[in-house]
């Protein structure tokens, strides 16, 4: 298992975890961190390594909203020295999902399947005439 720090621009990764939980329950290795209009970008910095120090996972991968947006620079800035930790962008439930969940221990092979998730995870729903009833209530 892996620590897991979701940040994100507003309340985006509060939001996507709060759906996480709904459905399949409490994890215990993840950190939020979320970066909201008029905070210090020091204060930031800080809370990603609150984040990381309160992990104690072998490997720590941060899942950000936005690829070069300020959770993801700032998130890079501050923990890369580290040596253990991976950083994506572009999250989904599905693939936030599969970080809490998977048990693959190396670290390449863990970022590869989350990403693959996320990826597959994304698709088109084009209405058919029998597609209505097969719809049903959801999860």
């Amino acid at each position: 298992m892996k620590g897991i720090i979701l940040t994100s621009h507003g309340t985006y990764a509060s939001g996507v975890y709060q759906t996480v939980k709904m459905i399949a329950g409490e994890f215990p290795n993840i950190k939020i961190v979320e970066f909201h209009e008029g905070d210090k970008l020091e204060d930031l910095d800080q809370r990603l390594i609150d984040a990381y120090k309160a992990l104690a996972y072998k490997d720590v991968v941060v899942i950000t909203d936005l690829a070069g947006g300020t959770p993801f620079n700032r998130s890079v800035m501050s923990l890369a020295d580290k040596g253990n930790v991976a950083f994506l962008s572009g999250a989904n439930f599905a693939m936030v999902y599969q970080a809490l969940s998977s048990e693959i221990e190396d670290l390449s092979e863990f970022v590869e399947d989350v990403l693959e998730t996320g990826k597959s995870s994304i698709t088109k729903f084009d209405m058919g005439e029998d597609d209505e009833e097969s719809l049903g209530e959801g999860i």
